[in-house]
């Protein structure tokens, strides 16, 4: 990185849109998407995931607070030195998709489709409330991020971000209702809900890739719109 950190990636298969996964918050991508989740999804497209500072193994974040944009900053750079600048698919699971909603909204050119599993939209005010409660700060978690003003950022966004798909996959026994705010993310949102957990990538990892891989065959919408 040009910061002189280190990153740990894994990339597997070939094919064109690439798709990049994001795991959720404090949690290393490279171990979170396991091979019956990975496997079939390289069998169409390139698959890249990465660990972020603070996890996995890769370095240890800086020793500041950190903003969302900071771990854009960072994913923006990861697309680079991989090779995934032109226009690709973002995924993230829990946390991770809220990255990757913001991260799109940064560069939307950049963006061939925006996939959401399990991921949430967090009101500050709560947020702020149970941060409170529990007593915790940013230095509280291994990437060093400020979570609560964060998700003031991403509360103020506004929307539609873009052009491309999304696929909003929920499950049945986490809060299906809970991403309403992210069907506006595009004209060509769509919502999907599965049956199980909040870990629908490791409970029901073909279910979730069946999904992902007919929205890449027949993309949500009309192009153009």
């Amino acid at each position: 990185m040009a910061s002189g950190a280190s990153v740990h990636y894994r990339c597997v298969g070939h094919g064109a849109p690439a798709i990049l996964l994001e795991a959720g918050t404090d949690s290393a991508g490279t171990s979170s998407f396991g091979p019956a989740f990975v496997d079939p999804l390289s069998k169409a497209s390139r698959v890249c995931t990465y660990d972020r500072l603070g996890t996995g193994m890769s370095e240890a974040a800086p020793d500041r607070k950190r903003m969302i944009d900071d771990l854009c900053d960072v994913e923006d750079e990861v697309r680079e030195k991989l090779g995934l600048s032109s226009p690709s698919v973002l995924a993230g699971q829990s946390g991770g998709a809220n990255l990757i909603i913001w991260c799109a909204s940064r560069r939307p050119a950049a963006v061939a489709a925006l996939v959401s599993i399990e991921g949430y939209h967090d009101d500050p005010a709560k947020l702020a409330k149970e941060v409170a409660r529990e007593g915790v700060d940013w230095r509280d978690n291994p990437e060093h991020m400020d979570w609560v003003q964060s998700s003031v950022v991403v509360d103020d966004m506004s929307m539609p971000i873009g052009r491309f798909p999304v696929l909003v996959i929920s499950a049945t026994d986490a809060d299906p209702g809970g991403v309403k705010n992210w069907l506006a993310l595009s004209a060509r949102s769509r919502q999907v809900v599965l049956h199980g957990g909040h870990d629908l990538h490791v409970e029901v990892p073909a279910q979730v890739v069946a999904e992902i891989l007919d929205e890449l065959a027949h993309p949500s919408g009309i192009d153009g719109q």
